[in-house]
């Protein structure tokens, strides 16, 4: 689902400071071109991600964005947790990002 893919792609945004198109078509089973499309929707939505070409490029979140989190309505966190959780469930069992997913779901910072 593609929602679920955007959050997924956020969250891995988060955890690592850049990533590929190719790492995320792969870690998505889609097509780049996909990945590249879900780049310009996150960006429509007000996220500024930033790509940059060639040998150390990928995709990033503009340094030193914040978001707001007023912003977001008790519905727009609940399907954000329901993203993450499913998002867990197709991570292989243990990874580090499995393991932090869980382990700020349950409440931890």
């Amino acid at each position: 689902m593609k929602i679920d893919r955007l959050i997924g792609i956020l969250s891995i945004l988060l955890q690592q400071e850049k990533v590929t198109a190719p790492y995320l078509a792969e870690r998505f089973e889609v097509s780049r071109r996909t990945i590249n499309r879900d780049v310009e929707d996150i960006c429509k939505a007000g996220i500024p991600l930033v790509t940059t070409r060639g040998p150390g490029g990928g995709i990033s979140i503009l340094e030193g964005y914040r978001m707001d989190r007023t912003l977001l309505t008790s519905r727009d966190m609940e399907s954000i947790l329901a993203g993450l959780k499913s998002l867990t469930a197709s991570l292989e069992p243990g990874s580090t990002a499995s393991l932090w997913i869980n382990w700020r779901l349950a409440g931890r910072k």
